[in-house]
């Protein structure tokens, strides 16, 4: 005949299990604690390194719009540094390597693992009609993972530096790419054209190809050799009315133009004997005489004047200020 066991009995027996499984969950609450928390601490130690990243990246973006505001193209292999020594001493703080043995300061390119940083400039074309197009790439080694303490380690680093913008992690290597491609127009507006036009000055000249066109434009100035602006909308040609003898100021054009005037016959007329009409106007010319700072305009004709060939000057001349 079985003998069952009593109540209290089957209660204690399963009171036990509870515990031994509730133990088992907080000890393995306990080392995922203990786990997270290094991770933690190993994060909070990369802090400067991530921080020096940043700056190192924004330093070559320095190094890009001094580049652009030299005249260089965005695209262009040049407008990247080919090493961090080419960021030494304007744009990173130098280090030696007495200094850096002794531990008075690390090098830009240093980790605190102890791998250094590689820099490599890359030629990224879209595609085989479009200009080639260049970006730069920082390459991070990561420490091992082959054992519990460097599991860790590599844990910590790979999630704080996936982090980084432009960041991309290659298993096969090991290693942290980070990419750095052209600067955006708001950070070029200092080097390049801005659209708002505000303290923005050309590098060189501005070639629209001949298939374009410039359009709903309110003015266009053109700098004089002697500083003063000429504006395009009032038209190139300033255009006055003159008599003879009257002098004529010569007036400022654009480098590599000159003065130049033309006239053109307005009207004859007696202005010095009203009361004798002029009859039969033979030849008739209008010119200037050029001296160093002015021209003097001039108005020749020849006329009859009481049955008599006289030569005239009276009436008006049309000038036309031109830089050719």
């Amino acid at each position: 005949m079985l003998k069952l066991r009593s109540p209290k009995r089957q209660k204690g027996f399963a009171n036990i299990i509870i515990l031994m499984v509730g133990l088992s969950v907080l000890s393995m609450l306990l080392m995922h604690w203990q786990e997270r928390s290094k991770i933690l601490r190993i994060q909070a130690q990369l802090k400067p390194f991530y921080q020096n990243l940043e700056y190192i990246t924004q330093q070559i973006n320095a190094f890009q719009i001094d580049k652009i505001a030299q005249g260089w193209s965005p695209s262009s292999a040049t407008v990247f540094p080919n090493s961090f020594a080419d960021l030494q001493p304007a744009y990173l703080p130098n280090c030696s390597t007495t200094d850096n043995a002794a531990g008075r300061c690390r090098k830009p390119e240093q980790t605190p693992w102890g791998s250094s940083m590689i820099m490599t400039k890359l030629n990224s074309p879209i595609s085989p009609s479009v200009t080639p197009r260049y970006r730069l790439r920082l390459q991070i080694p990561l420490p091992a993972s082959n054992s519990d303490a460097t599991r860790l380690e590599h844990q910590a680093i790979l999630e704080t530096l996936s982090r980084f913008p432009g960041s991309e992690y290659n298993e096969s290597g090991n290693t942290i790419y980070v990419w750095v491609d052209r600067i955006d127009a708001g950070v070029q507006q200092d080097a390049l054209v801005k659209r708002s036009g505000d303290e923005s000055t050309l590098t060189g000249d501005w070639d629209v190809g001949g298939n374009f066109a410039i359009t709903n434009a309110k003015d266009f100035t053109v700098r004089n050799s002697d500083g003063s602006q000429r504006s395009l909308a009032a038209g190139t040609v300033a255009t006055l009315v003159a008599k003879n003898n009257q002098r004529i100021d010569k007036h400022h054009c654009p480098t590599g133009l000159t003065p130049s005037i033309a006239t053109s016959i307005k009207g004859i007329f007696n202005q010095t004997s009203t009361d004798k009409p002029i009859d039969s106007v033979s030849t008739s010319r209008s010119y200037a005489i050029s001296s160093a700072t002015y021209w003097t305009v001039k108005l020749d004709y020849w006329t009859k004047v009481d049955g008599e060939v006289t030569t005239m000057h009276d009436g008006e001349v049309t000038v036309q200020l031109t830089c050719q």
